[in-house]
């Protein structure tokens, strides 16, 4: 009876110990599925960020053509074409896009980063010209188009960054002729009473910048135990050259050691409750970066990005 008795207790232990193991996998299971999910909050972006203004260009009036924030225009017809080389006739539509606040690029999802680095930014606009539908182009040298960005303390040595794209995502150079542009044009803004001045030798985004990278940088992964972060946006922001960095596939970009930076995340769930994340830290070594997002309100995170 004993032995039967010592055969029993080893089987409950077995049992028990089987059940606890097993729970605990299935509880794993559960809390994997019960990662809070989100949808793409690019509806919610596109709905708060500026919108592009539309000029009428015809024969009446002069220049400059003046944006909402304050950006002017110099151009006319005879430096405009049609992507066969052809010339422009009046009346033809310029557009303009005008984005001086990080709150602004981030809306707009059109960060401050290139390829070779992050950049220190005074403002990006967007100018594009159409003529019945046709997106028009500059013509070579000597033509050009001239802006003044705003701004009350203009830097010196500034420079005419161009956008394009690498791989689907958003990227700047300063080098025109890598974009197939040959031009003489300086490639430096100058400053002027009214902010930044420069002629331009290609339409479409321009920015307002200068390398602020460094050869010693670290990079900041982004993971959670509570919330998928899949179709979370996040933004790292540096206040000291306000530069806004995009991250892409929970892996941010090359931070210059030793940079102050602010970490905001903005999402969306299914029945429309927005929903953020927001924290300040210094870099100074490659880390990961543990969110929790939490419902917030329009009028908070607005409040949160007008405040970067």
């Amino acid at each position: 009876m004993k032995k039967l008795n010592i055969v029993s207790k080893v089987s409950f232990l077995l049992i028990f110990l089987s059940s606890v193991f097993y729970y605990s996998c299935s509880k794993d299971r559960i809390e994997d599925r019960q990662l809070n999910s989100y949808n793409s909050p690019n509806t919610y972006l596109d709905s708060k960020k500026q919108e592009e203004q539309e000029f009428i260009i015809d024969t009446s009036g002069s220049g400059p053509i003046i944006g909402n924030q304050g950006t002017k225009i110099w151009g006319g017809k005879e430096c405009l074409m049609f992507p066969n080389g052809d010339s422009v006739t009046w009346p033809y539509t310029l557009k303009l896009v005008e984005l001086y606040k990080p709150k602004d690029m981030i809306y707009y999802q059109m960060p401050t980063v290139a390829t070779s680095g992050i950049l220190k930014t005074d403002g990006e606009i967007r100018l594009r010209a159409f003529k019945d539908g046709t997106e028009l182009l500059l013509k070579p040298d000597p033509c050009m188009a001239q802006i003044e960005m705003p701004n009350v303390a203009p830097q010196n040595n500034m420079r005419v960054f161009y956008g394009f794209q690498t791989s689907g995502l958003p990227d700047w150079t300063d080098n025109p002729a890598s974009l197939g542009v040959t031009t003489t044009l300086n490639p430096v803004f100058s400053t002027t009473t009214y902010g930044y001045s420069a002629s331009i030798a290609k339409l479409g985004w321009i920015n307002c910048g200068l390398q602020a990278g460094s050869t010693s940088n670290s990079t900041l992964s982004f993971t959670s135990t509570v919330d998928d972060l899949t179709n979370v946006a996040i933004f790292v922001y540096f206040p000291n050259t306000k530069t806004v960095m995009q991250v892409y596939n929970l892996a941010s970009g090359q931070i210059p050691n030793g940079s102050a930076v602010k970490i905001i995340a903005i999402a969306v769930d299914g029945s429309n409750q927005l929903y953020s994340f927001y924290q300040t830290q210094t870099v100074n070594a490659s880390a990961s970066v543990d969110v929790t997002m939490s419902a917030t309100s329009d009028a908070a995170l607005t409040a949160l990005l007008d405040g970067l």
